[in-house]
């Protein structure tokens, strides 16, 4: 959960677009609580781990899982949660798998593993004539994605440290007066 301050940041901020203090009163949280969040210094509880779910539409899977992109898919979507795939998702199946029924309904059976590509990816992979040029696409998309996503992730990071406040205070004048100099001989 190493990315979950940045998740729930990125949510607030960029999808949402709304204050920490009009987000912690629709949770029922103190403003505080939501800072401590944001800013890593502490984990949610598991009733305010599920209202975040339903506050940002998104699953606990993808606020948990450091492996999934700080954006969330359409597939991480809690009002999606029931699905296998999201709208807007295409699916690969393999030739015959699909039939057609007496009604006209065209049915396909869902390999395990069976990869699904968005619009975008769905638009570029019908362009590849070959299969060695559908794997450099695949292979492409997959890094650009990451590479997104690292930038995210560091965009995030500078702007939550920008927000915190010094944690660290100034030692006293009043202090150090009663300390007494070691002489060294």
């Amino acid at each position: 959960m190493r990315r979950l301050h940045l998740k729930l940041f990125f949510l607030r901020s960029r999808i949402k677009r709304e204050a920490q203090g009009v987000t912690a009163k629709a949770l029922g949280v103190r403003p505080a609580t939501m800072s401590h969040l944001e800013q890593g210094r502490s984990l949610p509880t598991l009733p305010i781990l599920l209202a975040l779910c339903q506050h940002y539409d998104v699953s606990p899977t993808y606020l948990l899982d450091d492996e999934r992109p700080i954006e969330p898919a359409p597939r991480d979507r809690w009002s999606e949660r029931d699905s296998l795939i999201a709208r807007g998702h295409w699916i690969e199946v393999p030739e015959g798998s699909m039939v057609t029924t007496h009604d006209g309904v065209r049915l396909a059976a869902v390999q395990p593993g069976a990869r699904f590509f968005d619009a975008v990816a769905q638009a570029q992979r019908m362009t590849c004539p070959t299969v060695a040029s559908a794997k450099d696409l695949e292979s492409g998309i997959k890094q650009a994605a990451a590479q997104r996503d690292r930038e995210l992730e560091d965009l995030l990071a500078q702007e939550l440290m920008g927000q915190r406040k010094p944690r660290s205070k100034p030692v006293a004048k009043s202090v150090l007066k009663g300390v007494m100099p070691i002489a060294h001989g």
